[in-house]
């Protein structure tokens, strides 16, 4: 009887953690299926293996607002079953109450996975930073093949873009002001050195 209690204090000790360590589901024949149930989601359809079906990307929100999204990709069977080929860990958590994430997904007819990432500052920061990474699956993994970055200062108007191109190896910088009410802008380009791309399972954004 002793070990019953033991046993059952034990259970109930470990059952709040449970939550922290749920992940996405192996399959489903929807978004809303591959996810635990009470989390958000965010999703994009498009052929990233080029196998002739549409892929399934997601992004899945935990139930607790400050734990860290999750991104998935699921092959689609041609029976219409979507399998999870990979989880990745790589969105930081935000216990940052003065900081607003935004993500959105995308994928293009050429199968270019395109991850958007926005960060609105409720308090400390004029600026207003977004992200665009675009991922090419190639070789058994998605690898990082552009980066574009776009900054606004809020209390000035002025707007810098970085777009960087890691399969030609070229940075183009932008940079204008909306508040001036003209349409001039400044353009550079330049070089980036040539290094081996990042694969999607090591890269990670930032923490906030």
């Amino acid at each position: 009887m002793k070990n019953m209690k033991k046993i059952l204090l034990l259970a109930l000790a470990i059952m709040p953690l449970a939550g922290w360590g749920q992940t996405l589901k192996q399959s489903g024949t929807s978004p809303q299926d591959v996810i635990p149930e009470g989390w958000k989601i965010q999703y994009a359809y498009g052929d990233m293996n080029k196998d002739g079906v549409l892929d399934l990307a997601v992004i899945a929100f935990p139930e607790e607002e400050t734990a860290a999204p999750l991104l998935g990709i699921y092959w689609r069977t041609k029976s219409g079953l979507y399998r999870l080929y990979h989880e990745y860990a790589a969105f930081p958590a935000n216990d940052n109450g003065l900081v607003i994430p935004e993500y959105d997904l995308s994928i293009s007819d050429k199968g270019v996975l395109s991850i958007e990432y926005s960060v609105f500052y409720t308090a400390g920061s004029w600026s207003t930073d977004r992200d665009t990474y675009r991922f090419r699956y190639q070789q058994g993994d998605f690898f990082l093949i552009g980066h574009d970055t776009g900054s606004l200062m809020r209390n000035t108007g002025e707007v810098t873009e970085v777009s960087l191109n890691f399969l030609t190896h070229k940075r183009q910088t932008v940079k204008y002001n909306v508040l001036e009410g003209n349409d001039e802008r400044s353009e550079k380009w330049s070089r980036i050195p040539k290094e081996p791309l990042i694969s999607l399972s090591d890269w990670r954004i930032e923490e906030m």
